[in-house]
C-alpha cells in the first residue's frame, strides 16, 4: 500500500509537496481554480520540487465546464500524474453523466492518465449500484472508493463487494454522522479500516484525506502545522498496525 497526502487547500503548495515527500509515498494536488492565474510563474518551481515523486490528481469540484476541466487534466499531465478522481456531476442525470465522463475520458486517454469517478455523500452518487451503472457506461474508468462517504450512506460493504476489481485509489477518513473528513481518534478504528482495505486483495494508493477533528460536537478545519502533526500521528498507527 502506497499512503499519499492531499494538498491544496492550506499552505503554498510547495511547502505541501516537500511535507508531502518527507512522510507520504505520494501527493495528491487539487487544483485550486486561482491557481491557474499564475501557473506559468510557478511551474518551474513546482517541477522541480516533485522530481521523481509520484503525483495524483483532484479535479475541483467547481470545474463543471469541459473546458475547464480540460484545462486540469492538461496541468496534471505536465507534472506526470498517471490518475485522477473526478466527480459525478450532481445535476446530472446517470446517462448526461456518462456520456460527459466518455468526452473527459477521451481527454485522459490522450494524457495516458487513469480516470477515477469518486462516490460522493448526495444521492444518488452515494450508492454503490448507481456508481457501477455509470461505471458501466464508461470503459476503462475505475473508482476511487471515499471510505467515509461510503459509511455514511451505510453502503461501504456494498461498495467491496460490487466494485472491489474496480477500485483503482482509496480517499480514507473518519466520520462521525455527517461530518467526515475527520482525523481518526481511534486507533483501532484506523486499523480496522485498513484490515478491511487488505481483505479484498486492494494494495495501491490510499490518500489520508483528513483535514479536520471533533471539537465541542463542531467539525472544525485545522491548519497546516496542525494537520501536519495529526497526519505524522496517523502514519505511525497505520505502520503499527500494518507491521503487527
Amino acid at each position: 500500500m502506497k499512503f499519499g497526502y492531499m494538498a491544496g487547500f492550506r499552505s503554498d503548495l510547495l511547502s505541501e509537496i516537500r511535507f508531502a515527500k518527507k512522510y507520504f509515498n505520494f501527493i495528491e494536488i487539487t487544483i485550486q481554480p486561482e491557481l491557474f492565474k499564475n501557473f506559468d510563474s510557478i511551474f518551474n518551481d513546482i517541477e522541480k520540487e516533485l522530481k521523481d515523486f509520484e503525483v495524483l490528481g483532484h479535479i475541483h469540484w467547481e470545474a463543471t465546464d469541459i473546458n475547464d476541466i480540460k484545462k486540469n487534466i492538461d496541468f496534471l499531465k505536465k507534472l506526470n500524474a498517471k490518475k485522477a478522481t473526478l466527480h459525478p456531476f450532481e445535476n446530472l442525470s446517470l446517462d448526461e453523466n456518462a456520456e460527459m465522463f466518455n468526452k473527459i475520458n477521451s481527454f485522459f486517454k490522450e494524457g495516458n492518465m487513469q480516470l477515477l469517478i469518486e462516490n460522493v455523500t448526495r444521492e444518488p452518487y452515494n450508492l454503490s449500484d448507481t456508481i457501477k451503472n455509470l461505471l458501466d457506461k464508461i470503459p476503462d474508468a475505475k473508482l476511487t472508493l471515499d471510505i467515509g462517504h461510503a459509511n455514511k450512506s451505510s453502503e461501504l460493504e456494498k461498495f467491496i463487494d460490487s466494485l472491489g476489481s474496480k477500485i483503482g485509489h482509496i480517499h480514507m477518513h473518519d466520520n462521525i454522522g455527517q461530518a467526515d473528513h475527520l482525523f481518526f481518534d481511534n486507533a483501532d478504528k484506523l486499523k480496522n479500516i485498513i484490515s478491511k482495505i487488505k481483505s479484498f486483495g486492494y494494495d495501491d494508493t490510499i490518500l489520508m484525506e483528513t483535514f479536520s477533528i471533533m471539537k465541542n460536537n463542531k467539525n472544525e478545519s485545522q491548519e497546516f502545522e496542525p494537520i501536519k502533526e495529526q497526519h505524522i500521528k496517523q502514519l505511525e498507527i497505520i505502520n503499527n498496525g500494518i507491521s503487527n
